[in-house]
Order: C-alpha cells, then sequence, then structure tokens
C-alpha cells in the first residue's frame, strides 16, 4: 500500500496564491486524483492530510507498512516569477531518488512546466523520520499567477504526472 499525503490541512492552508487559493485545497484535489489513477491500474493507497500537524502524518507512517510515500505540496516564493516544478528526497535514499526522478520526469511531460530538478533534503521531517521510502513533490508554484491558475484549472495533470513516475518507479 502506498501513502498519498496530501501536504497541509486543518488549519495550516499552506501557500496561498494571488487569487485565494489555498494550497492545502490543491493538495487534496491532487490526492484524490492520484489515488483514483492507482486505482484504475489496481494499486492501492491511502490518503492522509494533517489535521493538528505533520506529526500525526509521520505517527501514521511509521504505524503502517507502507511500500513507500509521496506528500503532495505546491510551493511558493517571494519572487512571483518563480515557476517549475521538483520533487524532492532524503539524501542518503537511493530508492528516494530514483523515485523522485521518476515523478519528475512524467510531471515535467504532462505539465509542459520548467524541470527544477530533484533535490536531496535532509530538513524536511517527512522525508527524514519516515521508515519507508518518500519523496515530496513541489507541484508548481501557487505564487506564480500563471503556474496557480493551471493548479486550479488542470490539477489533474500534475496528478497524471505523479501517477505515471510512481507506475514507472514499480516497474
Amino acid at each position: 500500500m502506498i501513502l498519498i499525503n496530501a501536504g497541509h490541512g486543518g488549519s495550516d492552508c499552506g501557500a496561498v496564491g494571488k487569487s485565494g487559493l489555498q494550497e492545502a485545497i490543491v493538495n487534496l484535489n491532487v490526492a484524490k486524483r492520484v489515488q483514483k489513477y492507482l486505482a484504475d491500474r489496481g494499486i492501492e493507497s491511502v490518503i492522509y492530510q494533517q489535521k493538528k500537524s505533520l506529526n500525526e502524518i509521520i505517527k501514521i507512517e511509521n504505524a503502517i507498512d507502507f511500500e513507500f510515500g509521496v506528500s503532495i505540496h505546491c510551493n511558493a516564493a517571494t519572487d512571483r516569477n518563480a515557476n517549475g516544478v521538483e520533487v524532492l528526497y532524503y539524501p542518503t535514499s537511493r530508492k528516494g531518488k530514483e523515485l523522485a526522478q521518476c515523478i519528475q520526469d512524467q510531471l515535467v511531460k504532462k505539465t509542459g512546466l520548467r524541470d527544477r530538478g530533484i533535490k536531496p533534503r535532509s530538513d524536511l521531517g517527512f522525508l527524514r523520520r519516515t521508515k519507508s521510502v518518500c519523496v515530496l513533490v513541489e507541484c508548481a508554484f501557487i505564487s506564480n499567477e500563471k503556474e496557480e491558475q493551471m493548479l486550479k484549472d488542470n490539477y489533474s495533470l500534475f496528478a497524471q504526472g505523479i501517477t505515471l513516475g510512481i507506475v514507472d518507479w514499480m516497474g
């Protein structure tokens, strides 16, 4: 079974775009679509979105024997021109790096957005404190008006990219 974490939630709505679009809502929409696409391929997954803190997601991930986990997020920056997609992985996780690259490749193909590459990150709890292989997907910049609109209107493209990357990695 795969853990799909729809990033943020509860009182933490994450980043907010210029139009008022909340990251937590985008993340949940993308996560639900990923779950549907995986189910269509016979792959079982479960979605969790935090109610109070990220710690509850980490506890769930560590308590259940997941094959791997994918946390879905939107990027944000003070520079409104920042753009593109990237996938983060824990630096010493070879499998995490491979999964990140598969998802990154498919996200770029499906969305046509700038390839910011995969990046090692040791400071993120979801990557550092979980037992199974985990990656964190930054779908696009919600702070960029063009990408915010895409996250709102075409979030299924992000779900398709994530799903195809997962399927590629699972072989």
